[in-house]
């Protein structure tokens, strides 16, 4: 899919940010911008910006900005070709595409047939289950209580009693090697030659929610190493990034996600009506699969083992989903091992009063820690202490949230308040590095620090500058008599004031070009915030010439700051000139137009 530039910028411009943002997400106008919730990150104050003057946003917190494509990419994950569609068909226009470059074609093109591979090679394991030869694996999934109907939904299958199979099915389609390779579907061995790692187990399709079928997850009949076996890394599949049966909880009715450990628990949820039930791809859970839940859900329940290796997993799931604004809930399954004994030996209506009685996942870790610990021995007592409190910082963006766990870290375990704040001190991570003195009221955590700290950050008198100068073109003709591009700070304030004076002189400003001129996707993202800080509505033409003079001379003056630290044998004239200017520009008058003077 390729799109044309005029194409693109039609799509841009019949989609106002504001109304596509608004549609996501709650603003409320605060002067000249709207502000919200950032849907990037946990916050509860809102730091995330909308400027409809410069179509584009920006949060304060987290650093994320950019156009309305850029929103739609990030919030849906979607590729920019992907964003395009979703705004030119939510703007009613048809969609136009043009001619794929020769390589994108051919990436296209490779990618379709990849994908097709699989969706043979599923089709090969689905009619061998239901044939003579596949016995031994339909009479698994009938003994683990499947019906033909959940066999045929999930498409299950049966690899067959060797690996050569499903590569001579394969190669009779008319695949090459190379391509049967490049899918995942077979290695080449010298000694053996073209075979197939899957052999001789059931199999489980991984489906995308475009029903396009990406890899496999097969379990071995009988005894086996490895138990479980997973479809390798390939330009079309990322186990890091994908959950199996996501394709059908995406678009379930229910408001979470169940979490599992494996297909079979996944599969038998769906079966019992709990269609929502998603697990990850054989690994452990990851930080990608968090944020894809976090896009669709805000309520997520775990459904792991309740052994040892199950309750290690869900305790790393309940951290990375808090990392991501999702404090998760542990569904307690014993006496059973997993979700699929349980359902199997009490029924879903069971099953639905332990979802109700599940335990909040950050409270589930702590209980976990205390019994870690031998508590009559002082020292353990005070590791308890310490470990139980340092988990608090989980929620060390979010001052609401972590005060209110603070509180129930007192009552349920027992700790002095004065004894938390204490310990959150000496446990604060880096990335909260403390300012000052220690605050006297319990908890008080600092804030997360906003945005990336850069060497030499921008003013906001440079920003203030910037964005008023390119909303009004007039202002740049009195600001370039007093300040050139690289008077601004070095940096990202830097290289956006040296493109906005270059397109100003030129008589021909645009935001959106400016942004497509940098390569560096963090300097887009400072630029949006940047952009970002116009001066308020002033209501005389003196009182605007003022405040214009005002940002001049602050900026002035940052310049002379800078030279002063510079390591330059002539900074102290530099220095003495450049307060000359500032004492000249105190006693001038600013004028618009030539003619006023």
């Amino acid at each position: 899919m390729y799109f044309t530039d005029e194409f693109i910028e039609e799509v841009r411009s019949r989609n106002d940010i504001l109304d596509v943002v608004g549609s996501y997400i709650p603003l409320k106008k605060k002067g000249n911008n709207y502000w919200g919730l950032c849907p990037f990150h946990n916050e509860k104050t809102p730091s995330f910006s909308v400027y409809p003057p410069k179509q584009m946003f920006h949060c304060f917190g987290c650093g994320e900005g950019g156009n309305v494509i850029s929103f739609v990419m990030k919030y849906e994950n979607v590729s920019f070709q992907e964003a395009v569609k979703i705004l030119a068909e939510r703007a009613g226009m048809e969609v136009k595409t043009a001619e794929d470059s020769p390589a994108d074609k051919e990436r296209r093109q490779r990618s379709d047939l990849l994908k097709q591979i699989n969706s043979d090679a599923a089709l090969f394991f689905m009619n061998n289950l239901s044939s003579p030869h596949g016995e031994r694996g339909l009479s698994y999934f009938k003994d683990r209580g499947l019906t033909d109907e959940t066999i045929r939904h999930f498409g299950l299958g049966f690899a067959g009693n060797n690996g050569r199979e499903v590569v001579d099915y394969l190669r009779k389609k008319g695949y090459s090697d190379e391509l049967i390779i490049a899918s995942g579907m077979a290695t080449n061995h010298e000694k053996y030659g073209m075979s197939s790692a899957f052999f001789g187990r059931v199999m489980f399709p991984i489906i995308t929610p475009d029903k396009k079928v990406i890899g496999f997850g097969g379990r071995v009949l009988g005894t086996g190493e490895p138990k479980y076996l997973n479809t390798s890394e390939t330009p079309i599949f990322d186990k890091r990034r994908n959950l199996y049966g996501y394709n059908f909880a995406k678009r379930s009715r229910k408001k979470y996600y169940i979490l599992c450990e494996g297909y079979m628990d996944v599969i038998s949820m769906h079966q019992a009506g709990f269609d929502s039930a998603i697990a990850s791809l054989g690994t452990a859970f990851t930080e990608e699969q968090a944020a894809m839940i976090k896009r669709d859900r805000r309520d997520v329940y775990l459904a792991y083992d309740m052994d040892e290796a199950g309750e290690k997993a869900a305790l790393k799931a309940v951290r990375m989903l808090t990392n991501v604004g999702i404090t998760p809930k542990r569904i307690s399954i014993k006496p059973c091992k997993d979700p699929d004994e349980f359902l199997n030996r009490n029924g879903a209506e069971e099953f639905e009063k332990r979802i109700e009685e599940a335990e909040n996942g950050f409270l589930y870790i702590e209980d976990r820690v205390k019994e870690r610990y031998n508590l009559s021995d002082p020292e353990e007592q005070y590791r308890c202490k310490r470990e139980i409190v340092e988990n608090l910082w989980m929620f060390g963006g979010d001052e609401v949230r972590m005060n209110s766990y603070a509180g129930s870290v007192v009552s349920r375990f027992g700790i002095p308040a004065s004894e938390v704040s204490k310990l959150l001190e000496e446990t604060r991570p880096p990335e909260y590095a403390s300012k000052g003195t220690v605050p006297k009221t319990v908890y008080t955590p600092p804030k997360k620090p906003s945005g990336k700290k850069k060497e030499n950050e921008w003013t906001p008198a440079e920003s203030s500058l910037l964005t008023w100068m390119t909303d009004e073109p007039a202002i740049f003709r009195v600001v370039k008599k007093y300040l050139n591009a690289d008077d601004f700070s070095p940096g990202s304030c830097r290289e956006v004031a040296v493109k906005a004076y270059e397109m100003l002189e030129a008589g021909e400003f645009d935001i959106q070009k400016l942004l497509a001129g940098f390569e560096d996707e963090e300097v887009i993202k400072d630029a949006t915030g940047i952009l970002q800080n116009s001066a308020p509505d002033i209501d005389t033409p003196e009182k605007r010439m003022a405040m214009l003079k005002d940002l001049i001379i602050k900026v002035m003056e940052r310049k002379c700051d800078l030279l002063m630290t510079a390591d330059d044998p002539e900074k102290e004239l530099k220095v003495f000139n450049c307060r000359l200017e500032i004492d000249r520009l105190k006693q001038e008058k600013l004028r618009i137009t030539d003619e006023e003077e």
